[in-house]
């Protein structure tokens, strides 16, 4: 059948006035233009509108009391608490390395205090394996800073806080978070499941103690550093790496200093804004945090002889932990910690950029806590 000349005159207009209408709903969801405010009182009308009943609660002193676990008589049986709940029965000092090799890489040949890299393997049950570097400055210190990525990936993305701490004469392992940079991602059989690959870290919650996986590189070369005798051992992380500083820190004590960037907030934070701060499986893992929650574990990172924990937050950061949430427990933990016989807390708010990232102004930072 053959459209005749009316028809396609007609067909052209409807074209037209539907090409219109889809042009001018853009202008009224993007502009606000008439009718958009009807449009929005229909809606309030007829649907429920969800608030965030927390956005606005604070948290006082007699609330973080309530909340809080450790004191100086049960902060080390707290911390084997900790180790069972993150490892089971599992001696950590059997934890050992595969291979440590001397290996060249371009991408760290510009650092001029650098002497050399090895690069350490380890692999855990389920043939999960963590693939990382021992940096040696050419001039060094004799101290021991433990680097760790976060969730972005590899610790190549650390690079300028790696080359920061070598040109200091520091010796820097370096760390990428389970799964990320060039690590593996094995497939696994899970009983009753199957077989699935490990590719992000909700995975793990099949597994038995699943957040052993994140720690357990850096307790391995902790004890490998053992036999370094290096004067202190000191931890910096972003992002994820900085959640694993703060558990780290928290269990063991042979970390003297530790540095957690954009890392961690406590859980009542997280619910006054889920959205950006709520974060990862491992974050919220109930079966710990329910036991000893973030503030317990700031104050036995902090607390012991000769150690401290300097949280520090992005105030504008895009991804999490940004704003002044921490002011409801800054004081109040640095505070607690004072009543220990050793140790300190503090946290600081970085407000020179608007990044998830460790900032020069946060390196300086924590040189002039280490120097």
């Amino acid at each position: 059948m053959i459209m005749g000349k009316k028809g396609i005159i007609r067909l052209g207009i409807i074209s037209i006035l539907l090409l219109a209408a889809l042009l001018y709903g853009v202008l009224i969801g993007k502009y606000q233009v008439f009718p958009y405010s009807l449009l929005k009182s229909l809606q309030d009308n007829t649907e429920i509108q969800l608030e965030n009943a927390l956005e606005n609660v604070a948290y006082d002193k007699k609330d973080l009391e309530a909340l809080v676990s450790v004191t100086e008589a049960t902060s080390d049986s707290l911390r084997t608490v900790l180790r069972v709940l993150l490892f089971g029965e599992q001696n950590l000092m059997e934890l050992k390395y595969d291979t440590i090799l001397t290996v060249k890489d371009d991408s760290f040949k510009d650092l001029a205090n650098l002497n050399q890299i090895e690069k350490f393997q380890i692999t855990q049950k389920y043939n999960i394996q963590s693939i990382g570097y021992i940096l040696h400055p050419k001039v060094g210190n004799n101290r021991l800073v433990l680097y760790h990525q976060g969730h972005d990936g590899d610790f190549l993305i650390g690079k300028k806080t790696i080359a920061y701490l070598v040109d200091k004469g520091f010796t820097v392992y370096a760390f990428s978070m389970p799964l990320k940079g060039r690590n593996n991602r094995p497939v696994v059989e899970i009983p009753k499941i199957g077989k699935i690959q490990l590719s992000n870290h909700e995975e793990f919650k099949y597994l038995d103690h699943p957040l052993q996986y994140f720690i357990a590189p850096v307790i391995t070369m902790l004890n490998y550093a053992d036999g370094k005798k290096f004067k202190d051992i000191t931890m910096v992380g972003v992002s994820g790496g900085g959640w694993t500083t703060t558990l780290v820190a928290a269990m063991d004590t042979r970390i003297r200093a530790s540095f957690p960037v954009a890392g961690t907030s406590p859980m009542f934070l997280r619910y006054q804004e889920q959205s950006r701060n709520y974060g990862d499986f491992e974050q919220t893992f109930p079966e710990v945090y329910t036991k000893i929650n973030y503030l317990d574990l700031y104050i036995l990172g902090a607390t012991g002889e000769n150690r401290s924990q300097t949280q520090i937050l992005n105030k504008y950061d895009p991804c999490c932990y940004g704003g002044d949430g921490y002011l409801q427990y800054d004081t109040f933990i640095s505070n607690l910690v004072k009543k220990f016989k050793n140790g300190r807390f503090q946290v600081l708010s970085d407000t020179t950029h608007t990044e998830h990232k460790i900032s020069e102004w946060s390196l300086n930072q924590i040189w002039i806590e280490l120097k």
